[in-house]
């Protein structure tokens, strides 16, 4: 049976990927799990194993960039045949010939051209071509007036006069790489789900003070991270409504809860994943968010630590951030946003007292679930942070 190898997710935002390199010749027989290929974002490199035993036959060519899950090549079974013919296939592999890497360099494409509707309409009538005149508007933006002054000077548009208070533009640079790959994701996912988000602080005493607890019991360091992964999945346990994706018109609910932690990472916004976040001690989990952050940072994840994910939180609570909106991590239904634990005067008995509070955020697909449904998650996130004896008991530290 014929194996797609696959171009994988590796990153929270990412549309795409480049073909750095093939790795085993065309032809080749691979075993499972071998490294067959290369392949990277605009900062960050990984292998692609083979996905089972068999010939490879690449059909990317080197160079290629090529959308998630688009087929890279297959892995054949001796006899097999391709199962739909591509339409452009590698040569056949000559152990003297190698497979060139394109070095072409992409041109830098000229400044965009900033003008009103009218000054556009005008410059077309009068057939002044806009690249050559100077805005007057704010920010430089070519404004009715320039065109008229342009067109008054026999299309002299050098005689425009200069902007007197437009800004200096101190770099430009087009928007390309992985903040373009992030900005076409977010657009889409913005664009696809019906996204609303969902706030409220909650008591945080008790979360920081079991923190300190649990450190000591497990001998080890226990990031925020873990102790919020560790509530979230539990929470998604008690109510799977959000634990769930739409694909082709059908809600898939899942029955495993992989949960998903944001990382900020030189080749961008990373994802890794904690699976069965649920069910794993909170011991294992905080040694999972370690590793996996630390190895995020240093661009030595594998696309499997990054797939796969139910559900993500983003905790921006370390960069002084108190509420903010979170943005869906397609195709799931449902991220958790975790401002700064800070202290603040809280009532309690009817006295004021000093205490933490934390905001959380819960940005979910509304096809998927109404509001209720969310708040509820919410609450028992919430609810849950805030209960010494549920923390001690269900994070079941080693």
């Amino acid at each position: 049976m014929a194996r797609p190898i696959v171009m994988p997710s590796m990153s929270m935002y990412a549309a795409e990927g480049t073909l750095v390199a093939w790795l085993r010749p065309a032809g080749s027989a691979v075993q499972t799990g071998e490294p067959v290929a290369e392949v990277s974002t605009e900062k960050a490199s990984f292998e692609i194993e083979a996905p089972a035993a068999g010939i490879l036959h690449p059909i990317a060519t080197v160079g290629a960039v090529l959308a998630i899950e688009a087929v890279m090549g297959y892995v054949l079974a001796e006899g097999d045949a391709l199962p739909v013919a591509p339409a452009a296939t590698l040569p056949p592999h000559d152990p003297q010939v190698s497979v060139p890497v394109s070095t072409r360099t992409p041109r830098m494409p000229p400044p965009p051209v900033v003008a009103s509707p009218i000054a556009r309409r005008l410059a077309a009538q009068h057939g002044i071509d806009l690249a050559l005149v100077v805005g007057s508007g704010p920010g430089g933006r070519i404004v009715e007036a320039d065109v008229l002054a342009a067109a008054t000077s026999g299309g002299n548009v050098e005689a425009t006069p200069s902007p007197r208070h437009a800004p200096r533009i101190l770099k430009w640079e087009p928007m390309t790489g992985i903040r373009r790959t992030v900005a076409e994701r977010l657009r889409r996912s913005v664009a696809t789900a019906v996204s609303t988000t969902l706030s409220r602080e909650a008591d945080a005493d008790v979360l920081v003070a079991v923190r300190e607890r649990l450190t000591e019991r497990i001998r080890g360091e226990l990031p925020f991270d873990a102790l919020f992964i560790k509530v979230f999945a539990a929470a998604l346990r008690e109510h799977p409504e959000l634990n769930a994706s739409i694909e082709d018109e059908v809600i898939l609910t899942y029955d495993d809860v992989h949960v998903g932690f944001a990382v900020s990472a030189p080749a961008g916004l990373l994802v890794p994943v904690v699976r069965n976040a649920d069910k794993e001690s909170l011991a294992a989990i905080a040694r999972q968010v370690l590793d996996l952050a630390e190895r995020a940072r240093a661009g030595r994840l594998i696309p499997e630590e990054m797939s796969g994910g139910t559900a993500t939180i983003s905790n921006l609570g370390a960069y002084g951030v108190d509420v903010f909106t979170p943005i869906l991590n397609p195709p799931q239904s449902v991220i958790l946003g975790i401002g700064r634990i800070s202290a603040r005067p809280v009532v309690r008995n009817g006295s004021v007292v000093p205490g933490r509070r934390c905001a959380l955020s819960l940005t979910f697909d509304h096809r998927v679930t109404d509001g209720a449904s969310a708040a509820r998650l919410l609450d028992a996130v919430a609810r849950h942070i805030a209960d010494e004896a549920y923390l001690l008991t269900r994070a079941d530290p080693e």
